[in-house]
């Protein structure tokens, strides 16, 4: 019976893994067509993983492991990775395609003659059983034109349109199949947004189509002449503008130069450090990101104080057994912690609003009482800088409240007990062992909320948006942005298109420092570790 469990076992991990697989056979042509090269090694070393250690009984003890390093490497590693790759191009509007599928873009393009436009003819619009539409364009006696009404993504040899004298009579009359229906001019009228983005192919060799087709109760079309407008030959690797005749070069910036002007889209290319000598050496740039960045370091680290000290304060002064209802000032205490951060961020940006806030209602009578102006919250720079503070101390007060609290009782009483009989005062006490045996437990989380502050880009997006801007500023900047949603401005909200290459080189830049300062820290908590860990 256990042989025999032993087999289904194996069976089934078997088909699952044939599978897995089979799917990764089938995306690996995928990435390879779209140039996804991230993503082509992403799954390669997940299926070397994954193969490596369910495809025999000799390393099944990897099994526990191999999961959790597999998302290791799908949501950590490789965004980093990608972000620092992206970093060294210049991907941004303009620039977001490969290159063959700019030039399939390119190449989808048309243009239209001058001398044809203005002829005028009847026509007529039919739809077949499936609500297929169909048109019949009366030109003149020697042509009659029946075909299917087709869109830009359609055309194929079998939608041109043929000569089809045989729906007229003799006396001029239309005469309509059985398996088609007219379409009334209200009926017309009705789907008159769909007809307008169909259109007739009449001719193989020009790609003459109907265009423009106005619907007056009496449907009437338009004759125009539309041509492919650019071509590309990739064995010169060069691209024709059939419009003015001319050949077009490869410029240096990831596009084809017709003429001297840039031709749109472009492709992703590698440009090597220029993105980050363009935030060294822009002072359109550098100039703001100063701002920023200094702002960033007072935000992470006056977060992070004022969260621990008020934490710190409340949860030393619950820690005294001759506090009563201890239990229910810790429940109330946690309130904020259990609401969603999102939630309180927005009810705070309600309370402080400068026009009708609950706040600037609850001070006005130390504004009468002192003749002074109410505060701008979310105007002013320093009130601004102070509101993030605010709200950013509520949301963390209660979880560095949780962490000392339990650190506080982890501390052995009898240590207490023996600075007690040699005299130490109760604040001597608190500063000589009992704070120093604090920072040992919680600084690797002193840490590790430094490093959310850094990069804490809901506060500051959904509470002030990064405002007050920055008058003058060249780029799209606050005076409450940090290097997080500055690098959102520049990736997307900037107002002058996508600069996600730029915009990756400050997100490498803030992964660096935040290492530094987290490696930094780290070797001085061991350090405390090592002279308080024996007390």
């Amino acid at each position: 019976m256990i042989y025999l469990g032993m087999k289904i076992s194996t069976a089934t991990r078997y088909f699952f893994l044939a599978i897995y697989n089979a799917a990764a056979f089938y995306v690996i042509p995928l990435a390879i067509s779209f140039e996804s090269w991230f993503l082509l090694l992403i799954i390669g070393l997940i299926t070397f993983l994954i193969n490596f250690t369910y495809f025999s009984e000799r390393f099944q003890a990897l099994k526990w492991i191999t999961p959790g390093f597999i998302f290791l490497i799908a949501f950590v590693l490789f965004p980093a990775g990608y972000s620092f790759y992206v970093s060294f191009t210049n991907w941004s509007t303009g620039h977001i395609l490969t290159k063959q599928q700019a030039i399939e873009r390119l190449e989808d393009l048309s243009y239209s003659t001058d001398d044809q436009k203005g002829v005028e003819f009847d026509l007529y619009v039919l739809q077949d059983q499936d609500l297929n539409f169909y048109y019949v364009a009366d030109l003149d006696d020697e042509n009659l034109l029946f075909g299917r009404a087709i869109n830009d993504e359609e055309y194929d040899d079998k939608f041109f349109a043929t000569h089809e004298p045989s729906l007229k009579n003799s006396i001029g009359e239309i005469i309509i199949p059985d398996t088609y229906y007219q379409l009334s001019g209200k009926e017309q009228i009705a789907n008159s947004s769909q007809l307008q983005e169909l259109a007739l192919l009449i001719d193989k060799n020009t790609r003459i189509k109907l265009y423009n087709i106005s619907v007056f109760g009496a449907s009437s079309g338009r004759l125009s002449s539309s041509q492919q407008k650019y071509s590309y030959d990739d064995v010169t690797d060069t691209l024709y503008d059939n419009s003015q005749n001319i050949e077009c070069t490869l410029g240096l910036r990831g596009n084809f130069v017709c003429d001297g002007e840039s031709v749109d889209p472009g492709w992703r290319i590698n440009v090597g450090t220029e993105n980050y000598q363009r935030i060294v050496n822009d002072q359109r740039l550098r100039g703001p990101l100063s701002i920023v960045t200094s702002w960033t370091f007072q935000f992470a680290l006056l977060s992070v104080s004022l969260a621990f000290f008020v934490g710190l304060l409340l949860a030393v002064t619950l820690n005294n057994d001759k506090v009563k209802f201890q239990k229910i000032y810790r429940s109330i205490y946690i309130l904020p912690y259990a609401i969603p951060a999102f939630i309180s961020i927005i009810v705070f940006k309600g309370l402080l609003n400068p026009d009708y806030g609950v706040i600037n209602e609850w001070f006005a009578p130390l504004y009468d009482l002192f003749n002074i102006e109410p505060i701008n919250w979310f105007r002013t720079k320093g009130s601004s800088r102070a509101a993030v503070l605010l709200v950013n101390t509520w949301l963390g007060f209660p979880y560095m409240f949780l962490i000392v609290t339990g650190a506080l009782q982890s501390i052995p009483k009898e240590l207490l007990e023996a600075a007690k009989v040699d005299g130490a005062s109760p604040r001597q006490s608190f500063w000589r062992i009992t704070f120093p045996l604090l920072l040992v437990s919680i600084s690797p989380l002193l840490i590790g909320a430094f490093a959310f502050n850094f990069n804490n880009f809901t506060l500051i997006f959904l509470l002030t948006s990064g405002g007050p801007p920055i008058v003058g500023a060249d780029v799209a900047v606050g005076y409450t942005d940090i290097l997080i949603s500055f690098t959102y401005d520049l990736a997307i909200a900037g107002g002058r298109g996508y600069q996600f290459g730029l915009a990756a080189s400050v997100t490498t830049i803030i992964f660096f420092i935040v290492l530094i300062i987290s490696a930094i820290s780290f070797r001085y908590s061991k350090r405390l570790e090592r002279v308080y860990g024996n007390l």
